[in-house]
C-alpha cells in the first residue's frame, strides 16, 4: 500500500506543477503544439489523484470525503475537454483561471490524501498484526 501511495504521490506532484506550467504557456499564446501532451499528463494526474482516493478510502477516510474527491477527479478532465466551449471571447480568461484553480485544488487534495495514507490508524494495526510487512 504504501509503495502504491509513493508512486501516486509523486505522479501528482511531478505532472502538478508540469501542467500549470504548460497551461501558463498556453495561456500567453506558446508551445500550443504541446497541447497533446498537457491532455495526456492531465490524464495520468487524474489517474494517480484516483488511485489516492481510492487509497484513503481503504485506509478508512471518512466515505463523504473519498466521494466528493472522486467527484472531483472527474470534474477535472471534464472541464478540460469543455473549457474552450465555455465563455468564449474577451471573458474568457474567467474559464482558464477555473481551469487552472481546479487542478490546484487537486494538488493539495492529493497531497492531504497521501499524507492520510501514510499516517493512518489502519495501516499502524496493520502492521502491528503482520510484522513482516513492515519494511
Amino acid at each position: 500500500m504504501m509503495t502504491l501511495t509513493n508512486i501516486a504521490r509523486w505522479i501528482v506532484r511531478l505532472t502538478g506543477p508540469t501542467q500549470v506550467v504548460l497551461g501558463l504557456l498556453f495561456w500567453t499564446g506558446r508551445a500550443l503544439t504541446l497541447l497533446p501532451l498537457h491532455m495526456l499528463m492531465g490524464m495520468l494526474f487524474v489517474l494517480a489523484y484516483l488511485v489516492l482516493a481510492g487509497l484513503a478510502a481503504w485506509a478508512a477516510l471518512r466515505p463523504a470525503l473519498v466521494v466528493l474527491t472522486v467527484a472531483w477527479g472527474l470534474v477535472i478532465p471534464a472541464f478540460g475537454i469543455i473549457q474552450s466551449r465555455l465563455l468564449p471571447g474577451p471573458a474568457h480568461w474567467v474559464v482558464k483561471l477555473a481551469h487552472l484553480l481546479i487542478g490546484i485544488v487537486a494538488m493539495i487534495v492529493a497531497a492531504r490524501l497521501a499524507r492520510f495514507v501514510r499516517s493512518n490508524p489502519r495501516r499502524r494495526r496493520v502492521l502491528a498484526a503482520e510484522p513482516s510487512l513492515v519494511r
